[in-house]
This record gives C-alpha cells, sequence and structure tokens, in this order.
C-alpha cells in the first residue's frame, strides 16, 4: 500500500504518515515532541473562531476512511489551536471555516527541525474562498482516483477520464493519479500512475491532465511534436458518473478469439454487394502487445458497407454508460460504431436497425468512448438509424462499419454499466 494509517498524537489532533509514492514507511516516532500554535484568520482579517484544523504529513495520501472522519480538532474563540506534542518533520495544514456562513479554506506548510520540549511555534492561517477543479486522467487501469499530497481530498476518475474536485483551497499542489484494486490475498495494492504540480485558484490556470506513465507506449498518442508527452486521446465529453460505482467488465481483448490461421472465434466479416471485407486476429504489431483484429475493407461505390460484428442474442443495455476501445486506421472518412437489431423473422414484432455513431480514426492507438449520449439522433435515419431509444432494451449485435474503405485495427473493448451480456435467444446471427 502507498499510504499508513492514522497514527496518534494528541486528544486535539490527528496526523497521518504517508510512504512516498509506492513504498511502504513506518508511522512517525512519538518519541520527540515539539508544541506548536496555529493562528487561523479569515479573508477579512478577523480570528477564525471554530475553525476545523486539519493536520497531516507532507507526503500524506487520503484513504476512504479518512473523507468519512469528523474527528478534526477546532480554532477557539480567537482563532488559536494550541497543540503540546508534535514530532519533528514536514506537516501540511488545512483549515475550514465560515465567513459570513459563506465557507472559507486555507492551507499553509510548516516544519519542526528540531527537538525542544519548551520551544513553541506559532503557524498562521489565512483563509479565502475556495474553488473547483476539474480535470482529465488518461489511463487504461480502473478504478482509479485522483488525490492532493498532503490534504484530505481523493475523487474518482469517471468512466470517460474526467475527475472533479467541488471546493478546494487556493494554493500550488501535486496532484497524483492512482490506480487501487483488492489482491488475492483481499489486501489493497495501489500504484501510482502519474503526479503533476497544479496551481488552484490561479488566474488563468489551466485543467489538469494527469498521464500515466507506467502505460506502455502502445496505449498513447503523442500530443504534438514538440512534446515529450504523450496522451490517449478521447472523443468523449464530460461524464459525471465514477468508475468505481460503475459495474464494467472487459467484453473483448482478442486474446482468447484468435483461431489458427488468424480467423476469428467469435467476430465474423460481413459486406454488401460490391464491397469487400476481411477480418483477422494478429499479434505481431510493434507498437501493441498482444492479440488484437484487423480490418480491411474496399467501398467504392454509394450505399456500400463492409463492417466486422459480434453477435450478441438479445440484450438489455438499457442501463449502458459507455463503451471504450483502442483503435488506430487508415481509414477513409470515418468508422462506425453502431448497436444493431437484425431479425430476420418478419412476422416478429422487431423493427430492425441500429443506432450509431461516427469516429474519425487516427494512425496512432487512440482510446474511444460512445456513450448512448453521442448516438446519432433518431431523425437523422441515413443508413437505417432508428436512435438509441428504438434499439437499448434488444440490441443483438455490435458493430464497426469500415466508412469508404482502408484498413482499421482494435483492441481492448470495455463495457461500462453493464455487469455483463446475458443474451437471450434469436436465430439472427449477421
Amino acid at each position: 500500500m502507498i499510504w499508513a494509517k492514522y497514527i496518534g498524537l494528541s486528544a486535539l489532533a490527528l496526523l497521518v504518515a504517508c510512504s512516498n509514492d509506492a513504498k511502504d514507511v513506518a508511522a512517525g516516532s512519538l518519541e520527540t515532541e515539539n508544541s506548536i500554535a496555529f493562528h487561523v484568520k479569515l479573508a477579512n482579517g478577523q480570528n477564525a473562531s471554530k475553525a476545523y484544523v486539519i493536520i497531516h504529513d507532507s507526503e500524506y495520501f487520503a484513504d476512504k476512511i479518512d473523507l468519512d472522519s469528523t474527528r478534526h480538532p477546532q480554532t477557539d474563540e480567537k482563532g488559536i489551536l494550541e497543540l503540546d506534542s508534535l514530532p519533528t518533520g514536514s506537516y501540511v495544514v488545512e483549515v475550514r471555516g465560515l465567513q459570513n456562513k459563506q465557507e472559507q479554506k486555507g492551507v499553509t506548510s510548516f516544519e519542526i527541525t528540531q527537538v525542544d520540549n519548551d520551544s513553541g511555534k506559532v503557524v498562521t492561517v489565512q483563509t479565502g474562498t475556495p474553488a473547483s477543479f476539474e480535470g482529465k486522467a488518461y489511463t487504461d487501469k480502473y478504478p482509479a482516483w485522483v488525490m492532493i499530497r498532503g490534504l484530505e481530498y481523493r475523487v474518482p476518475v469517471d468512466s470517460q477520464g474526467n475527475f472533479s474536485f467541488e471546493s478546494l483551497p487556493e494554493g500550488v499542489f501535486e496532484f497524483v493519479l492512482v490506480h487501487s484494486q483488492t489482491n488475492s490475498a483481499g489486501s489493497t495494492v495501489s500504484q501510482i500512475l502519474a503526479k503533476s504540480e497544479v496551481c488552484v485558484g490561479c488566474d488563468g490556470s489551466d485543467t489538469v491532465s494527469l498521464i500515466d506513465k507506467t502505460a506502455s507506449p502502445r496505449d498513447t498518442v503523442t500530443v504534438d511534436s514538440s512534446s515529450k508527452d504523450t496522451v490517449a486521446a478521447d472523443t468523449t465529453a464530460k461524464d459525471s458518473v465514477p468508475v468505481d460505482t460503475l459495474k464494467h467488465f472487459m467484453f473483448e481483448d482478442f486474446e482468447s478469439d484468435a483461431l489458427d490461421g488468424g480467423k476469428s472465434k467469435n467476430w465474423y466479416a460481413s459486406h454488401s454487394e460490391k464491397a469487400t471485407a476481411s477480418l483477422e486476429i494478429v499479434n505481431n504489431l510493434s507498437d501493441r502487445e498482444g492479440y488484437v483484429a484487423h480490418f480491411t475493407c474496399e467501398n467504392e461505390a454509394e450505399y456500400n458497407w463492409a463492417l466486422m460484428g459480434r453477435y450478441l442474442g438479445t440484450v438489455d443495455m438499457s442501463d449502458l454508460d459507455s463503451i471504450v476501445f483502442w483503435a488506430k486506421g487508415t481509414i477513409e472518412n470515418y468508422v462506425s460504431f453502431s448497436f444493431d437489431i437484425i431479425d430476420s423473422d418478419t412476422t416478429a414484432d422487431i423493427q430492425s436497425g441500429k443506432a450509431w455513431m461516427h469516429i474519425p480514426l487516427t494512425e496512432e492507438w487512440t482510446r474511444y468512448t460512445v456513450t448512448p449520449g453521442q448516438l446519432e439522433d433518431k431523425e437523422n435515419n441515413s443508413g437505417g438509424n432508428i436512435g438509441w431509444d428504438a434499439v437499448r432494451e434488444k440490441v443483438t449485435n455490435i458493430s464497426i462499419f469500415g466508412g469508404k474503405g482502408g484498413e482499421f485495427w482494435v483492441d481492448d473493448i470495455e463495457v461500462f454499466g453493464l455487469e455483463s451480456f446475458t443474451p437471450k435467444t434469436s436465430s439472427v446471427k449477421n
């Protein structure tokens, strides 16, 4: 684990020690103690009475139990909080108070470098109006959280990589992207994926992008030629549903889909009369590990089509949050991701058709996200589009159309919002 639990200081204060990055460290010693006083002032210069004082080791990261805690000491009527025992070290102190019933927050850092039980130290903290802050995290590891080193804040990354803090004190902080999962022994294992120093509340400050530096280069695409940073591009708008509250599963990574000769076990290629389509499963790419799907097509005539597809049976996708996949290609125009209803029984009370969105591909591996809200409106009925509301309860196939021709590669298709597909019976495959 990358953080340790609470260690005691006094009846008034809590201090949490944390390891550096992914290394475990023991809690700080209490054998050396110093007295300290915190003087808290509001933005208008008045003393902040009954303000909460939150003290942490400067390397601290918030755990969920910390966020649920209300055990924070408060200042007196003069805005003072005194502690009589604090070990040497580096600390961050945040205060939270009210001014005219409006929330106030402030933060500062301090060090105790010498041991003297008779010494005293005064730390003054000025509060101000808190700021909201949001950003983007580029990682394919879930669940993931963004934390602020030294402060008691921790927010989840949603299924499209967005995160947001509703209320932060102003200042320069280190934002840290963390992935946590439970291993087979039942212990939580955490990994730092990215770090970035950010100024919250600064004029003209940009939204932060946290890029997973632990990911293989195959999962990234260069931002621009003048930058050494790489980022997995995303087609999505903001999604407010955190990943750790969503059901999700890997629908297809193509590792178990490959048959001898490069054939696919579960996916098919299909095309109209005057088009061609070919699908193979390959694992010899220099820019991506493991098996991926490789689709090629020719489609020169108007109203022709070519696609790779997967038969599902009949699946209710009403609760779908999003489908995420990685792709690259040289398709002319764009590819189209489609949720289909395909039924040959004309007596059945089912309207055949699709709901789809069109996605321009790049020649670098890129992470794309498809949400119901991004699909074409039903009024645009070209290509058999009937809209999401018409297909969501009875999706029989999913397809990726090859546009006007070319080739593309697809890998790691994940589904968010559904625990798994439970297909019903259907006589139609493609």
